[in-house]
């Protein structure tokens, strides 16, 4: 089965203004005249209408300052709901069947700039003979192709393969960044053969570290996220997270699981004392997801409650956002 980085939430509903001009053909021109008595052109048959200038096709529309910028506002809506649709998917959804990865936290450092996590990978279903690549999704970047010459051994840990070719860096997910880097170094140039392939990174509350062990035909593979540090408000097993999709919370997923019980509810956010609805579907398994862009006119910065009200539970949760918003625990 080929692995790719589908989309399976719904889009919103976007309006996109286009304008297509017609083609139209000149008007004919009168033929001129070199004697006043020689006939040059044709008689016009009768029965044949004459063109008329109300007949011509209108001038093509230039679009108003207003209607470029609804323009700009559909397509901003458009490729942040396909950011936050890929981002929502990375991990089971887009792996190979009976193909899985887990980040194995093996120790933290605090440090002046963060705390520095470090984790192993452990895969299932691969087999040591698959040559694998190592890509990284962080905020505000592209899919990135880390290393290649990765293989799973037999115990499941992600160790860098004997020295060799490296593996051809796979295609962009294209729905999920246009920056991916084209190649990926072995990681024989960094590493021990046999060593285990370790990622080190800080976060800041919300963020997602996001990896994928994939082969370079797309045959195989697996993706994975863990939020080191979960923006979570639970009630009566029902559970609410707020995941940064941006750096600063220019755009967060709103996760929920357990919501399976109730026929009517309430569930929305509020913010400098408004309140929105949000509108989502929420499975059979009682989980949904949205997308969300928490700015309010007016204001650089702020916080944003989401809550969920019903007789089973009413779980809120509330986050920062807005400029230097972002930054590592």
């Amino acid at each position: 089965m080929r692995l790719c980085f589908a989309l399976s939430l719904p889009l919103l509903a976007v309006s996109s203004f286009a304008q297509s001009a017609q083609q139209t053909t000149p008007a004919p021109q009168p033929a001129q005249q070199s004697a006043p008595a020689q006939q040059t052109t044709p008689p016009a048959q009768s029965g044949t209408p004459q063109l008329q200038l109300r007949d011509l096709p209108p001038d093509a529309h230039t679009p108003t300052p207003e209607e470029l910028a609804q323009q700009k506002a559909a397509q901003m809506r458009l490729q942040l709901t396909r950011i936050a649709s890929a981002q929502a998917n990375w991990g089971p959804a887009i792996s190979a069947p009976g193909m899985s990865i887990e980040l194995k936290e093996t120790g933290r450092t605090k440090t002046a700039t963060g705390t520095q996590i470090t984790w192993q990978l452990i895969g299932t279903g691969f087999t040591p003979d698959m040559q694998l690549i190592l890509v990284r999704w962080p905020l505000n970047q592209g899919v990135t192709n880390v290393m290649s010459g990765i293989a799973v051994d037999p115990t499941g840990t992600a160790v860098c393969a004997a020295p060799g070719a490296a593996a051809p860096a796979p295609a962009a997910p294209a729905d999920a960044s246009p920056t991916t880097a084209p190649q990926a170094p072995s990681c024989t140039k960094t590493m021990q053969p046999g060593a285990p392939v370790t990622i080190t990174a800080s976060a800041a509350k919300g963020e997602a570290i996001r990896v994928g062990l994939v082969a370079p035909d797309h045959k195989h593979g697996a993706a994975a996220s863990l939020v080191p540090f979960p923006v979570e408000g639970a009630d009566k097993g029902c559970k609410i997270d707020v995941i940064l999709g941006a750096k600063d919370a220019e755009l967060v997923l709103v996760k929920g699981e357990g919501f399976q019980k109730d026929a009517t509810y309430s569930l929305g956010t509020e913010s400098y004392g408004e309140k929105h609805p949000l509108t989502v579907t929420i499975n059979p398994q009682g989980h949904f997801t949205a997308a969300l862009t928490p700015w309010v006119p007016g204001h650089d910065t702020g916080d944003t409650v989401v809550y969920y009200q019903s007789s089973t539970c009413s779980p809120t949760v509330s986050f920062n956002w807005g400029k230097d918003s972002y930054k590592p625990e």
